[in-house]
């Protein structure tokens, strides 16, 4: 434990989920990441079948929540939690995401209680290796804005800060484009360079060269909203580069997700995070 004591519940996960199956790994993993008893669990499931919303609701503690009926996709599942969380500080998940335990909720309380925003490294994998790791030291320098993104679920913030803005549920980029929003807030931030979450390598907007460029597109429309015509070709550039020389070095030198995280490993069920078949698109960054 790292400089907070818990007293009453202080944060929130939000897990959008959909048909997967995961999620129940994924809980797992936050309820080791709770070293204070301060973190609760809020599950947007977007209509799943009665037997998996009934294990997840097993699966969740008095105090969690869950919300079971059909949305608009996975940003109206953000949008529905964003409405729902009343603690003062709140994170988030994919339904195929763990958390490592090598950022615990005791750090990334403490953090929050002297900035707006708290930023861990993401490790995202196949069913074996880390295929990349998205940096967390980048976006807390402010270079987010060139491309160099925050990883999405290694991200903590000021509830109030994160309820401040929506997903546009009609943009593919939404999620960039509700960052660059809090980031034009220039919000503090406090940064960690380990590794706090593992993330299913893949999602829709990354499943065909088709969906790709069509991401990529309002990624760029995004940045050209927030920044004029001179700074999207750069990000967007910046941002294709960054992931594809993160894939060639872990493609030269493979890390075994399993050795490397092994409690993840251990509450992962050994095929609980896969990129299988999982209709749930996680943010991609």
């Amino acid at each position: 434990m790292i400089g907070y004591v818990a007293v009453t519940p202080s944060l929130t996960i939000l897990i959008p989920s959909f048909r997967d199956p995961r999620i129940l790994a994924t809980i797992r993993s936050v309820r080791h990441f709770d070293d204070v008893d301060a973190v609760r669990v809020l599950v947007i499931d977007g209509g799943s079948s009665p037997d998996l919303v009934e294990a997840i609701r097993a699966a969740l503690l008095p105090g969690d929540a869950l919300l079971s009926e059909r949305d608009k996709g996975i940003f109206d599942g953000l949008n529905k939690g964003l409405e729902r969380i009343a603690t003062p500080y709140m994170g988030w998940l994919g339904s195929d995401d763990l958390f490592t335990g090598e950022v615990m909720a005791s750090e990334v309380l403490a953090a929050l209680g002297k900035a707006d925003l708290f930023i861990h490294s993401v490790a995202f994998i196949d069913d074996r290796h880390v295929r990349r790791i998205t940096h967390s030291s980048p976006s807390a320098r402010g270079m987010m804005r060139l491309g160099l993104h925050n990883p999405h679920y290694g991200t903590f913030g000021r509830t109030d800060l994160l309820q401040s803005e929506r997903f546009d549920i009609l943009d593919t980029a939404a999620d960039i484009d509700y960052f660059l929003r809090i980031w034009n807030r220039n919000p503090s931030i406090v940064s960690s360079k380990r590794i706090g979450t593992l993330m299913g390598e893949g999602g829709f907007s990354n499943s065909s060269t088709q969906k790709i460029l069509k991401n990529n597109r309002s990624v760029y429309s995004a940045y050209r909203r927030h920044y004029g015509p001179f700074v999207p070709p750069v990000a967007v550039a910046v941002k294709l580069l960054y992931k594809a020389f993160g894939r060639a070095i872990h493609s030269i030198s493979p890390i075994d997700w399993r050795r490397r995280f092994p409690t993840a490993a251990r509450l992962s069920y050994i095929d609980s995070v896969t990129t299988g078949s999982s209709n749930v698109s996680s943010f991609q960054v």
